[in-house]
């Protein structure tokens, strides 16, 4: 079977509990590398359940070298009012473009924001359909010309392109077609019984020779979040080429099992470092884990289930 080996010392974030930001919980860390380390972006949930994103920093990905002090990502406008969420950040020409999960009394919403430095943020606002909508990632290059981009609508996977940036910021005449056909562009929904209940895109896709790694999480009838990997087709992502039967990731240990959700965790970025593939994730709501695995041996698994 194809499973991610936990790090023997997670979590590698908690909360602090001077912090009153985060002293309920943090979680659900994006990925990326930037000059020989990793940056991490993870969400944070105060007394009153109002999640910011904080900053950290690691060069040997588990041991965490910088954290910020405060958040650097914080709810600024009604329509992330009760806070920002779940960030995925993809480096895109050498911008960090981060989409995260704005949420407000009107539901989840897909939001972006940007950022050289990973202090300093510009926001762009919501960017995706007037439905509840989340689990948005940003593929790292163009597809054919196109900014290409996952996300769930109605517990399933969508693939939606647009003609740049920009477009995707101004695009409110694009959802408005789209969503009458999104069926038409789905790529991926429950399958096995460990996902009956929905299954999410995690990080942003990853290139290789054999097509794009895709790492999503599954929920089960019982309410239990477990990760699995799906290979996409390198110049048609629609295509899905092969997918794991079970799960890759699941919860095992007492801070995956207890927490404000229990029983989740919940992959939200990843990395190859050393010849690794690190996946960074959520546990129980609660705080940040790591687990790896060889990347080729990773691969070459997952292609024998195509």
């Amino acid at each position: 079977m194809l499973k991610l080996t936990k790090f023997e010392k997670n979590p590698i974030i908690a909360s602090r509990q001077e912090q009153d930001w985060e002293v309920k919980g943090t979680f659900n860390p994006g990925a990326t590398m930037d000059g020989g380390a990793i940056n991490l972006l993870y969400r944070a949930v105060d007394a009153n359940m109002i999640s910011r994103l904080g900053y950290a920093r690691t060069q040997n990905g588990v041991k965490i070298d910088f954290r910020s002090s405060d958040p650097v990502l914080s709810p600024s406008a009604e329509w992330e009012e009760y806070g920002c969420e779940d960030p995925r950040i993809t480096n895109f020409d050498g911008t960090f473009y981060v989409t995260y999960t704005a949420y407000s009394r009107r539901g989840p919403r897909i939001a972006l924001a940007s950022t050289k430095d990973f202090l300093n943020f510009k926001k762009y606002g919501l960017v995706g359909p007037n439905f509840n909508d989340k689990d948005c990632v940003i593929f790292p290059e163009r597809i054919n010309g196109s900014v290409a981009i996952l996300h769930r609508l109605e517990c399933k996977v969508q693939i939606a392109y647009f003609k740049s940036f920009e477009a995707m910021t101004d695009s409110h005449k694009f959802w408005n077609e789209y969503v009458r056909h999104f069926d038409d562009y789905e790529i991926m929904r429950s399958k096995f019984p460990w996902e009956a209940r929905k299954v999410g895109v995690g990080p942003p896709p990853i290139k290789t020779d054999f097509g794009w790694l895709v790492i999503y999480h599954g929920v089960s009838i019982e309410n239990i979040y477990r990760g699995g990997a799906i290979l996409l087709d390198l110049d048609d992502p629609s295509k899905v080429l092969a997918r794991t039967k079970d799960p890759i990731l699941e919860p095992e240990t007492e801070f995956e099992k207890r927490g404000i959700v229990p029983n989740v965790v919940f992959p939200d970025g990843a990395v190859i470092l050393d010849k690794k593939l690190m996946v960074y994730y959520g546990g129980a709501d609660k705080v940040c884990c790591v687990a790896s695995a060889y990347f080729d041996e990773f691969i070459d698994k997952l292609k024998k289930l195509a």
